[in-house]
């Protein structure tokens, strides 16, 4: 079969499962005894955060990266993409820009509404803390990915 050349190749992502005996249970052991509903919560700051780096990189490579879940969280996996100072520095702001606009977005649309309440101050502030976690300038995280694509 001959493929015209601006044909792109796109591929399904692929999720990854480490240790998902242990995953499974630490995941139902947790969200059983989670009775305030943090954890869901920071799941799901997690999920927009790792979402947010997924949607550059499906900008920039036009096809969607694989993720591996691990019982320390869930991270994208970007063995042998070859990427640029730009490319990473942009890949690596993407997740905590998205849980900063989103703790923003909370804020406001309370403020607008003038419906404040607990979840969405929970909500507003677990994406606060996982953004600004994630900027740390320390290994395996996305500040040090950004110090390094500024030539730290």
């Amino acid at each position: 079969m001959i493929r015209p050349r601006h044909y792109k190749a796109r591929r399904k992502p692929r999720v990854r499962l480490r240790a998902p005996l242990v995953l499974l249970c630490l995941l139902a052991f947790a969200l059983a005894w989670d009775g305030t509903g943090v954890l869901r919560i920071g799941l799901l700051c997690a999920l927009l955060h790792e979402s947010g780096h997924a949607v550059v990189y499906r900008l920039q490579w036009g096809c969607w990266p694989d993720l591996q879940l691990s019982p320390f969280g869930i991270c994208l996996l970007l063995r042998g993409t070859p990427l640029s100072a730009r490319q990473e520095l942009v890949l690596a702001a993407a997740g905590p820009v998205a849980n900063l606009t989103v703790c923003c977005g909370v804020l406001l649309a309370m403020d607008i509404t003038g419906h404040y309440t607990y979840a969405g101050y929970w909500f507003a502030g677990c994406n606060l803390l996982v953004g600004g976690v994630n900027l740390l300038p320390l290994p395996g995280l996305d500040g040090w990915r950004i110090l390094q694509a500024l030539g730290w």
